[in-house]
């Protein structure tokens, strides 16, 4: 039985062919887009999640000889953007409604993160009716200062909107924050990520789901994609884009399985016929099928090969749907991400905004560039650990967190006082400072040469003198 192989790539395209005489089965290998990774701040984004595997074998053709079969490669989520109010990835493409959704938009104070960017499904449809679909992974979710955009989702959440196939949106921030990564497209598209709650990093987005009559599905495991083993898989395609990076691209394999083939013998040898002629009007025509009838039945001697047309009608979706994650909030407004664990205390309810706006006044005026350096350092981490502590309720974690407070509203009091905001100075808050500036300055001054540069945004607000 011949075979000839049909490998496709994206071009922002579909293949379309008539499924031509004698095709008995097709054989599938697909790739769906994978989705992007979300945008940068202080901590590592969500990276994109894989898109989706499916393969199946002998799906029979014979009673679909005649009809239009479309091919549609999805295309990778493109990575999201870091800074104030920084543009989502873009949407991996595919055919109409089987796109996926574009990043969420970071906020607009601070410097954060937006979400990346769903994978399209790669969909092969004949007269409309889906044969084989491989779902677009999930986009990554953009991070904030106090903690990284958790990646996109190999499984799916079903988007209720409609069409049902289309990946939605990733939700944006109002404030300073990351925002979400969008779903993936598939024969259930993917819901968007939320945006973060606070300077934190957004949630990734859900891929979409597969079809298939029968055969294999994988979803693949984080950015890495199933199916990477089989022959017909090439480097790159599928995996899940790291940091603000594109996810990789889909792929299509299609064998058609050609049941009979014409022969005739040259010289003691029997050879193939694959091409016929006939001359009309004084001109030859290529015969495209040829035809023979068995027992009352026309059966095909052969077929002139494969051809498939390449059209752009029919292609893309320029966003997603709407999105059903929640927009975030909070974070910046009175000192945004340079008071890392002031900010954290106010969001938590647990520091007032006003204390927020003196403590940042004094750090811009009072402070060294040594000191804010050195502060930075070492308070990120502690601020993810106070955060992950919340989240867990930890209770070594909580008597840190209260611990943090105390000796913050001290200080806080005693810098009210020195701004000409309060009559009456905090001995533990002058205590505070003399330990805590120090130590500081301390750590600034043997980090500062390695560090500078990634507190370089924060600096250009927080250090008066900056050139």
């Amino acid at each position: 039985m011949p075979t000839i192989t049909k490998s496709f790539i994206y071009t922002g395209t579909t293949q379309v062919i008539v499924i031509p005489a004698g095709t008995t089965s097709i054989d599938v290998y697909i790739w769906g887009g994978a989705g992007g990774g979300g945008g940068h701040d202080r901590h590592t984004p969500g990276s994109g999640s894989a898109g989706h595997y499916v393969t199946d074998t002998a799906i029979a053709m014979t009673s679909h000889v005649g009809k239009t079969m479309k091919v549609a490669v999805g295309g990778g989520g493109a990575g999201g953007s870091g800074g104030s109010s920084a543009a989502g990835g873009t949407n991996g493409k595919s055919l109409t409604g089987y796109s996926g959704g574009v990043g969420g938009t970071s906020g607009p104070q601070g410097s954060s993160g937006a979400g990346g960017g769903g994978g399209g499904a790669t969909v092969i449809t004949i007269d409309g009716a889906e044969i084989a679909v491989a779902g677009g992974g999930g986009g990554g979710g953009g991070c904030g200062v106090n903690s990284g955009g958790s990646a996109g989702i190999n499984t799916n959440s079903a988007t209720g909107n409609s069409p049902g196939t289309l990946g939605e949106n990733g939700a944006g921030h109002s404030g300073d924050g990351g925002a979400g990564g969008a779903g993936g497209g598939g024969t259930d598209g993917g819901k968007g990520g939320s945006g973060a709650s606070g300077d934190n990093g957004g949630s990734g987005g859900y891929a979409g789901t597969n079809y298939i009559a029968s055969g294999t599905q994988d979803n693949g495991s984080g950015v890495t994609p199933g199916g990477t083993g089989v022959s017909q898989y090439s480097a790159g395609v599928a995996v899940g884009g790291g940091g603000a990076a594109t996810g990789g691209n889909g792929k299509a394999v299609v064998i058609f399985n050609i049941g009979v083939q014409a022969h005739y013998k040259v010289s003691g040898a029997w050879k193939s016929t694959n091409n016929m002629y006939t001359k009309v009007s004084g001109v030859w025509k290529e015969i495209t099928a040829a035809y023979t009838k068995v027992s009352g039945t026309w059966k095909a001697l052969f077929n002139a090969g494969l051809d498939f047309t390449e059209t752009s009608a029919g292609f893309g979706d320029g966003s997603g749907g709407a999105t059903s994650g929640s927009t975030g909030s909070g974070g910046g407004g009175g000192g945004g991400g340079g008071r890392v664990i002031c900010t954290w205390l106010q969001l938590k309810g647990k520091f007032s905004q006003k204390d927020l706006k003196i403590d940042t006044a004094f750090s811009v005026k009072h402070l060294s560039r040594t000191t804010k350096i050195g502060y930075w350092f070492w308070a990120l981490p502690l601020v993810e650990y106070m955060n992950k502590s919340s989240d867990n309720k930890n209770w070594f974690g909580g008597l840190v967190i209260e611990t943090i407070k105390i000796l913050a509203q001290a200080r806080a009091n005693e810098l009210a006082y020195k701004m000409g905001k309060r009559d009456k100075g905090d001995l533990l808050g002058k205590f505070t400072r003399w330990i805590g500036e120090s130590f500081c300055w301390i750590v600034g001054v043997i980090v500062r040469p390695f560090t500078e540069r990634k507190f370089g945004d924060w600096l250009e607000i927080y250090d008066p003198d900056i050139n």
